[in-house]
């Protein structure tokens, strides 16, 4: 075993989850944006470069992109639920997003943060394929981090 190369982390271990167990069915394809600083232009009259401050940050954004669209998978329909209520998955050892990374470490939104559902419902079909869907959202007020 080589000690100089990177964990290789396959996708027939991985999954998306509501909560510990829920898995949401016919996920194929999740991403994670990943974080953001932002920065602001704090320069005066007649300096010549810009100069630049840190500033707030985002959490980033999720995708579930080609989900195998089932209308009557529960899971689906709560991310569909979530967009249409305005409903926002906090960070919870039972109902909070979980992105499987491996059989026992996750994504997920830090404690004081949550997961606002933002697109859901859509369909895509193919008459040589099988009807797909996509879900996305918004991290906000913390960062999502490995846990598990």
């Amino acid at each position: 075993m080589c000690a100089d190369r990177a964990t290789t982390l396959t996708g027939m271990f991985q999954k998306v989850t509501i909560g510990p167990t829920n898995k949401i069915l016919g996920a194929g394809t999740y991403e994670i944006s990943g974080l953001a600083r932002r920065t602001v232009d704090v320069s005066e009259f007649g300096v010549d470069c810009d100069i630049f401050e840190f500033a707030c940050s985002a959490g980033g954004t999720i995708t579930l992109a080609n989900v195998a669209y089932d209308p009557t998978d529960p899971m689906q329909n709560t991310l569909l639920a979530a967009v249409e209520a305005g409903t926002k998955f906090d960070h919870s050892s039972t109902s909070g997003l979980r992105f499987w990374i491996n059989t026992t470490s996750y994504l997920c939104v830090g404690t004081s943060g949550s997961i606002l559902m933002t697109n859901a419902g859509g369909v895509k079909a193919d008459r040589n394929g099988i009807a797909r869907t996509d879900f996305s959202g918004i991290v906000s007020g913390a960062f999502m981090y490995l846990d598990g």
